[in-house]
Order: structure tokens, then C-alpha cells, then sequence
């Protein structure tokens, strides 16, 4: 009896490491996501929105035909946002940038060469407002080790609001 006390509390006691080195994880894990990254300085960069008007085909799936009817969905002239940026007050500890949607997928991944541009291609208005495709961006500045140095958000809400680091800039 005695030699299973003793393996009772030899499997206690290392159920109790476990548990002690997941909390210690995970606490550790928790704390370095929630550092803050800051906003780049507005004077780093000027934007510029490039409002057009193209042609949108609908895709197959949204095609309508009704024999007996005039309905049908051809193609529609609509307004598209592109997003203009202009790198300038970079100094050398900025090497890369990455442009990552609201789903967390990069869409650019550069590295930065002054004066470096960038246009943020966003897509049809009312797709970007109905949610149908991405309504924001966030683009990271990293250093040649890979650490994060600033960001910028650019966003629109559902009611068109254009958000830029969370200030109010116009409507879409």
C-alpha cells in the first residue's frame, strides 16, 4: 500500500508542474499580445483616396435570367477606392512593411525603399460597407529583427465613415 501512496503523489505532483508551467505560458503569452502597438505619426506619411468609377461584372452565381422578364442584372458602374500612401519621415530602424486584412491575411508584405508608396487597393464601395469584402487594413512597420515598431488602420464603417488610425477623415 505504501508503494502506491507514493505514486499517488508522485503523479500529483507532476499533474501540478503541468498545470504549473501552462498558467506560466500562458499568462506569459497573454501579456506579450497585449502590448500595444502605436500609431505612426502622422507626419511619417500622407494618404490620398483614388475614387473611381469601374464596371462590375456580376459572377456567375449572381447572374439572374428570367425568360419572361426584364429583370436582369447586367453590368453596373460603381464607385472603387483605392488608397494612396506616401512614405517620407522613415528613418533607418523601418525595413519592412505589412499590409494584413480584418481576417488577418497579408495582402503586401515589402520591404521599404524611400520615398516608398503604397496604394491600398480596397475595392467597390458598397462591397467594402455591405461587408462583403475586407473594410480594414492595418499596416505594420517593422524593424530588420522583425519587432514592430508602429502601425496604421484605415477602416470603414458601415455607414461609409473613413477611419484613419481612428480618426474620422470623411465618408466613402
Amino acid at each position: 500500500m505504501a508503494n502506491f501512496s507514493m505514486i499517488t503523489k508522485q503523479w500529483r505532483t507532476v499533474e501540478l508542474v503541468k498545470i504549473i508551467l501552462f498558467v506560466t505560458c500562458f499568462s506569459t503569452h497573454t501579456v506579450a499580445q497585449t502590448s500595444v502597438v502605436p500609431y505612426e505619426p502622422k507626419e511619417n506619411f500622407n494618404f490620398e483616396l483614388d475614387y473611381t468609377f469601374k464596371t462590375r461584372v456580376p459572377s456567375e452565381s449572381e447572374k439572374i435570367s428570367f425568360v419572361e422578364s426584364n429583370a436582369s442584372r447586367g453590368s453596373q458602374i460603381l464607385p472603387y477606392l483605392k488608397v494612396l500612401f506616401n512614405f517620407s519621415g522613415f528613418d533607418d530602424r523601418y525595413y519592412r512593411y505589412k499590409v494584413k486584412n480584418l481576417a488577418g491575411a497579408v495582402v503586401k508584405n515589402r520591404k521599404i525603399k524611400l520615398p516608398e508608396s503604397l496604394v491600398l487597393d480596397m475595392g467597390f464601395s458598397d462591397d467594402i460597407k455591405d461587408r462583403i469584402t475586407s473594410h480594414k487594413y492595418t499596416i505594420f512597420f517593422y524593424t530588420k529583427d522583425k519587432i514592430t515598431i508602429s502601425k496604421i488602420d484605415i477602416e470603414v464603417a458601415e455607414n461609409g465613415d473613413l477611419l484613419l488610425n481612428g480618426e474620422l477623415y470623411g465618408r466613402i
